[in-house]
């Protein structure tokens, strides 16, 4: 008992830290993604990503950054933004052949030599310290979740429908047709079936599909410009159409939920996640504290002093 005392000590720290930005995502629904949900996951001009691409690149990522990009929908659709970015850099990088230049070579020769050992590094460490597929337990689970969930708040959320009709800022014929056919709906919207009014006008694909259906969301994520709307709103209400950058918004309230602590059984599988990455850290520490104790070290710091002054 005594070692799991220690061990469970900075967890109302760690694990909260690294738990919070992924709750939302496991009691709320996103807006799912327009689109072929067979086709490639990014496009920018003649780059994609397809998604084999994404698989390969979340395989080869740590835990912790997986973790981070799968926390919300809007996070993953950033990091892919600017991964194809890069690879358009990339892509118009050879194109003008800087892959050829010396200089560069040597570079990746070196970046080569420093992955290649990573990978065979962490592999080995992988494999020397293995930790117990049952662990954590459950009681050790629960004693987990019991000490941290003073840090498992989720917010007020809102479960919300939309009709969206289409009509950049910019373009002064467009926003006048539709702000005149927005206060036609929403008109219609107050007594009518706004469902069937959201598949038949909405512009917005991935929700009219669904009768408007946004999904239910903590008020941060909801568009700026409707955040106060919504949360003055009472259950069942239709809003005035409400103008954004892209468009017009008549935004109906479903639903609400009232501020709340995850319950266990939401947060579980998460939390046994980061118990095991948490312990395996603990555990390689140990292994390479005693394959290299530090007072088996020994640092030459003239030789040390030239060295760094050569690499500036």
């Amino acid at each position: 008992m005594k070692s799991n005392a220690k061990f469970f000590m900075p967890l109302a720290r760690t694990v909260v830290g690294i738990l919070f930005a992924s709750l939302i995502g496991v009691v709320s629904a996103q807006t799912p993604a327009a689109g072929s949900a067979s086709g490639p996951v990014a496009t920018l001009g003649k780059v994609k990503l397809e998604q084999a691409d994404v698989q390969r690149l979340f395989k080869n990522m740590s835990n912790a950054d997986r973790a981070t990009i799968l926390s919300s929908h809007a996070t993953a659709e950033s990091w892919l933004r600017q991964r194809i970015t890069g690879e358009a850099v990339v892509q118009e990088a050879r194109t003008k052949g800087w892959a050829d230049k010396p200089e560069i070579k040597a570079r990746i020769n070196d970046a080569v030599k420093e992955i290649t050992e990573r990978i065979i590094s962490t592999a080995y460490l992988e494999s020397m310290t293995q930790i117990p597929a049952d662990y954590p337990s459950e009681a050790e689970t629960h004693a987990a979740y019991d000490q941290a969930k003073g840090g498992f708040n989720l917010p007020m959320t809102y479960h919300i429908a939309q009709i969206f009709l289409k009509a950049p800022s910019n373009d002064t014929a467009a926003v006048a047709n539709a702000r005149a056919k927005a206060i036609k709906l929403a008109a219609q919207a107050h007594d009518g079936d706004f469902a069937a009014l959201a598949r038949s006008n909405s512009n917005e694909a991935a929700s009219a599909v669904h009768g408007g259906d946004v999904g239910v969301l903590p008020l941060a994520n909801i568009l700026p410009e409707l955040q106060d709307t919504v949360a003055k709103m009472k259950k069942g209400q239709v809003s005035d159409p409400i103008q954004t950058g892209s468009g017009f918004h008549i935004v109906k309230l479903l639903d609400t939920q009232a501020p709340r602590t995850a319950t266990y059984e939401e947060i579980k599988p998460r939390l046994q996640a980061v118990l095991r990455q948490q312990r395996q850290q603990q555990v390689v520490q140990t292994y390479l504290t005693t394959l290299a104790p530090a007072g088996s070290i020994t640092i030459n710091g003239a030789a040390l002093d030239v060295a760094l002054a050569k690499a500036n």
